[in-house]
């Protein structure tokens, strides 16, 4: 059931809509304002639509990479797992 949520984001105040529940979406929003907040801090982009690009492009990063090691861990467990013995009850 879609819910609204409150959000704040580098200080901007949003309302989210979403299935996911409150708690998921203040959890995302924290880690957002987070990844803006270091970018910030960095010094280099000055503008909120810069540091706000600069953190998608982390998040993306980072998500990318999580993927990845995602696929590699799946396809280790299936190799894995074909080499299990299967003890069928008699």
């Amino acid at each position: 059931m879609k819910q609204e949520v409150d959000v704040v984001i580098l200080g901007q105040s949003l309302t989210v809509t979403s299935d996911d529940g409150a708690d998921h979406v203040r959890d995302a929003a924290r880690y957002v304002d987070d990844t803006m907040r270091s970018v910030a801090a960095g010094g280099r982009a000055v503008a909120t639509l810069d540091i706000a690009l600069l953190a998608a492009l982390n998040i993306a990063s980072e998500y990318q990479k999580l993927k990845s090691e995602y696929e590699q861990l799946t396809q280790t467990i299936d190799r894995l797992s074909r080499r299990l013995p299967i003890n069928l009850p008699s």
